[in-house]
């Protein structure tokens, strides 16, 4: 009758485990709208509101014209080899395991010993087998909530390898483009080089003839030395580049990458309106609301620490233990504990307190998150019009910029023009043609930045 009692109360503690219902966590929905730091948030309406789960279209063509095949082959090298991007995969994968080790404390632990000695002043032999199975019973539902708090730790850390995906893609990019941008400012230089010597042939002639001074040549040939010097620096800085995006990729740095002729050429607009739905599925926010929830489980879990702990046990096995008479004997036992906090001088409650300041710090992190989403999002729109609008203007200033160098150089064949007038003007020209490589290399830079705050993939499929 007692074992039926036993195996009875067991069976309704089961139940009644099994039985309670664990509280939710807050969603997005809740954590926005019940957030004390978003009250004072008033979101424009060129926002496109949706519902959450909606998954609207955007168009992304001005995002193809940068992920160019090379670009697109160096971003999923990276994904495979960056060394970040590993550790971030391991860090994924030792959450999994402890996800495993959570299930497990919810389920019987089962161990076994055995033992044999022999007496050779009597003869006796002794032997013992046990099997033992112990369980903590899951009352209010503490071992669940370390389960659901170590599953939201790894779509966490899910989110985290992903924005970090995302942020070594667009560094990856960024650099290829600013390195092609640095080739083609060398290649100006080097023909302003070029267009200087071909100026120092005449000038030489006029000094020759009385027509020049020969300062004018070793001023313009000192001009020609800093160009030079310029030029030095130049490759030098895309060797730094190219280096950095070897880093990235996990290559040996020496600068050897491959870089194209030219820029992207860029020709689809940017989308005048963006559905809020692309801004709160970013991954950082994503991090930020699992935070949110793991800080829930960690808080539940603090609060059913104030309830008894029930543990039940049992051992069973076979023995032959002459100097206790037990001869042959199976041996069976089954019992239990009851922990009970009963004054613990305020330690649970604190602990409660501070896990629940945690939560709250958790859902004040989101709102940040939120805000700082908004921002990139329009001040990467901002740059984009911006850049548009000072390339318009770097395109009239190159019209009248290139004609007064034509001018100028026939005046200066036709000795009408001095030598440090003509060089003024193709200094100037030099430096718009620059400056536009640097708008042009700006906008792509916006671009990918763009393409990122609102969550977008690493490498587009």
């Amino acid at each position: 009758m007692r074992n039926r009692s036993s195996f009875g109360v067991l069976i309704l503690l089961l139940s009644f485990s099994a039985c309670i219902n664990l509280k939710n966590a807050p969603q997005q929905e809740e954590i926005v709208d019940g957030n004390a730091a978003l009250e004072n948030v008033q979101v424009p309406q060129d926002w496109i509101f949706q519902e959450l789960t909606d998954s609207p279209d955007l168009e992304m063509g001005w995002a193809t014209e940068w992920q160019t095949a090379a670009v697109v082959d160096l971003v999923k090298e990276a994904l495979v080899y960056n060394a970040d991007l590993q550790v971030a995969q391991s860090r994924v994968e030792v959450s999994e395991q402890g996800l495993n080790i959570a299930r497990y404390r919810m389920l019987p632990l089962i161990g076994g010993m055995g033992n044999y000695s022999r007496d050779f002043g009597n003869g006796v032999n002794t032997v013992l087998g046990l099997g033992s199975i112990s369980w903590e019973a899951d009352l209010w539902g503490k071992l669940r909530y370390g389960k659901k708090g170590a599953e939201t730790n790894i779509l966490a850390l899910s989110y985290s390898q992903e924005k970090m995906q995302q942020v070594i893609a667009a560094a990856v990019a960024k650099a290829y483009y600013t390195a092609i941008c640095l080739n083609l400012q060398q290649e100006l230089i080097t023909e302003m080089i070029d267009a200087m010597g071909q100026m120092q042939g005449i000038n030489a002639f006029r000094v020759q003839v009385g027509a020049a001074k020969e300062s004018d040549v070793v001023q313009l040939q000192a001009q020609i030395v800093k160009y030079e010097e310029n030029l030095l620096v130049l490759q030098q800085s895309e060797k730094d580049v190219k280096r950095s995006i070897e880093l990235l990729v996990g290559r040996y740095p020496q600068g050897m990458i491959e870089l194209a002729s030219s820029l992207p050429e860029v020709k689809e607009a940017i989308p005048s309106e963006i559905p809020i739905s692309y801004l709160i599925n970013r991954p950082d926010i994503m991090v930020s609301q699992y935070a949110v929830e793991k800080a829930f489980y960690e808080l539940e879990m603090t609060k059913a620490s104030r309830w008894p702990t029930l543990s039940l046990s049992s051992n069973g096995g076979w023995g032959n233990i002459p100097v206790l008479n037990v001869i042959k004997t199976p041996l069976f036992s089954v019992g239990g504990g009851l922990v009970s906090p009963i004054f613990t001088w305020g330690a649970i409650k604190s602990n409660i307190e501070i896990q629940n300041q945690f939560q709250q710090q958790a859902v004040t992190l989101y709102a940040k998150s939120y805000l700082t989403a908004l921002d990139e999002v329009e001040g990467n729109l901002l740059a984009l019009e911006t850049v548009d609008q000072r390339i318009e203007k770097s395109e009239e200033a190159l019209s009248y910029l290139g004609r007064t160098y034509e001018l100028s150089q026939v005046q200066f064949r036709v000795g009408n023009e001095n030598m440090f007038t003509l060089l003024q003007k193709q200094m100037q020209l030099l430096n718009e043609q620059t400056n536009r490589l640097n708008l042009d290399c700006e906008r792509l830079v916006n671009r990918i930045n763009l393409y990122q705050s609102i969550g977008g993939a690493a490498v587009l499929s």
